[in-house]
């Protein structure tokens, strides 16, 4: 028998936003490419190619991410009794359990709005990442003392009630509350 509890918050990423990531990360590839073929003085042209083979780089792996996301139909943020599941970003943690969660914060970083989630066992987490993706969730570490960001951009739901969620199942999940138990509603 299923209680309300047991039930699943599931999102999926914005159609739009996703659009516009995919349009803004193209516009940078094509100047990218603008910057590398520019015929302009020797100099100048170094740096400009040097900062366009960047641009190409980075806008172009924005594009590729952005574009599987918008192809596959999988969720980007699951969030149930027993943890969460955040694939909203390239850095997302994938799933974490309530247990292993020493906070959850709302903070602001570079005007965007973030949820940053810290982990007791940091180390743990990080090692059983990948070797990219953990460089950048250490980056991040260090600089917001947040493991794990959750960001708006593959979210449909506002940051402010999906931070509300978090927070009323994780409390529920340090008060010893059992799905199994019965409960007063």
């Amino acid at each position: 028998m299923s209680t309300p509890y047991e039930q699943q918050h599931v999102e999926y990423p914005s159609r739009k936003r996703m659009v516009w990531l995919t349009v803004g990360a193209a516009l940078f590839v094509a100047a990218g490419f603008f910057l590398m073929f520019d015929d302009s003085s020797a100099k100048e042209s170094v740096i400009s190619s040097v900062i366009g083979l960047l641009s190409i780089l980075f806008f172009g792996l924005c594009l590729c991410y952005s574009l599987v996301k918008m192809i596959k139909k999988e969720p980007s943020f699951v969030l149930d009794d027993h943890g969460f599941v955040d694939s909203s970003s390239y850095t997302s943690g994938g799933f974490i359990a309530w247990k292993d969660v020493e906070n959850i914060f709302m903070y602001e970083f570079m005007g965007q709005k973030m949820i940053g989630i810290k982990l007791w066992d940091e180390k743990a987490f990080l090692d059983r990442q990948n070797g990219m993706k953990r460089k950048l969730m250490t980056v991040n570490s260090s600089m917001v003392d947040a493991t794990v960001s959750i960001v708006q951009n593959s979210l449909t739901l506002p940051l402010d009630q999906l931070y509300y969620m978090m927070i009323e199942r994780w409390e529920r999940s340090n008060e010893g509350y059992s799905p199994d138990l019965p409960h007063n509603e």
